[in-house]
Order: C-alpha cells, then sequence, then structure tokens
C-alpha cells in the first residue's frame, strides 16, 4: 500500500515537470533544451520522489534493552529504564531466558495479557546475567 501511494505520487511529480516542460517550449525561438530552472524542478522533483519511496519502503527498527524472562511457554523482556514489558517472538535469534540483553526489531500491538509483542531481528548485545 505505501509502496502504491510513492508510485503515485512519483508519477505525478515527473508529469507535472514534463507537461509544464512542453508549454514552455512551444512560445520560445532560438533556445533548444530545457532551461537551468525545468533542470533544477526536475532533479528537485525526482528526489522528492526517491526520499518518499526510500522512506516508505525501509523498515523502522526499534532497539531495546532488558532483562529475558521465562512467561507462560515463551519469553518476555522488561526494559531496563521505564519497566516496559514485551511478549519476544525472536525467529532465527537465539535468547535465553535470565540474560540482559540489547536487541533490535518491530514492536507490535499489546497481546491479552497487556504485553506489548516484539518481533526480535537481531541481538545487538548479550550484556550476561540479570542481576
Amino acid at each position: 500500500m505505501k509502496l502504491c501511494c510513492a508510485l503515485i505520487v512519483a508519477a505525478a511529480l515527473c508529469g507535472s515537470s514534463v507537461s509544464s516542460f512542453a508549454q514552455t517550449q512551444s512560445g520560445s525561438f532560438g533556445h533548444i533544451g530545457p532551461s537551468t530552472g525545468e533542470i533544477v524542478g526536475i532533479l528537485v522533483g525526482a528526489s522528492v520522489a526517491i526520499g518518499v519511496v526510500v522512506y516508505l519502503v525501509i523498515p523502522k527498527q526499534k532497539t531495546i534493552e532488558g532483562c529475558v524472562e521465562s512467561s507462560n511457554g515463551g519469553l518476555t523482556l522488561t526494559t531496563n529504564g521505564d519497566q516496559q514489558r514485551y511478549a519476544l517472538t525472536s525467529g532465527n535469534v537465539t535468547l535465553q531466558a535470565g540474560k540482559r540483553v540489547k536487541v533490535k526489531g518491530k514492536r507490535g500491538r499489546k497481546n491479552e495479557s497487556g504485553a506489548r509483542e516484539f518481533e526480535v531481528s537481531r541481538l545487538v548485545r548479550d550484556e550476561g546475567g540479570c542481576s
């Protein structure tokens, strides 16, 4: 969905710059090619379109740090500072209960137990046992 919107914006920007180029060239004599302003406009439009696409396509990842605990057949992590509790889904990342870790991943919704889900994509640092 985001990619589709970005492509529509990019097409609109490119289409508007081409139509303005065609309008300005019909009345000028002795000048061949686009003017400097038109080139700058096209480059700015293309840069904005590329920036929008990159922003929408690259997934945003969050880093959390805390103590991993075993809970209801799964793993949870309680953060150091604000004591937030996350239900972890680790996929191919190996995590052990009783370890203090720093992980990167994507936050999800709150589950029925009140803990926010967190899909771990990478173990940043294993800091040893929880104290």
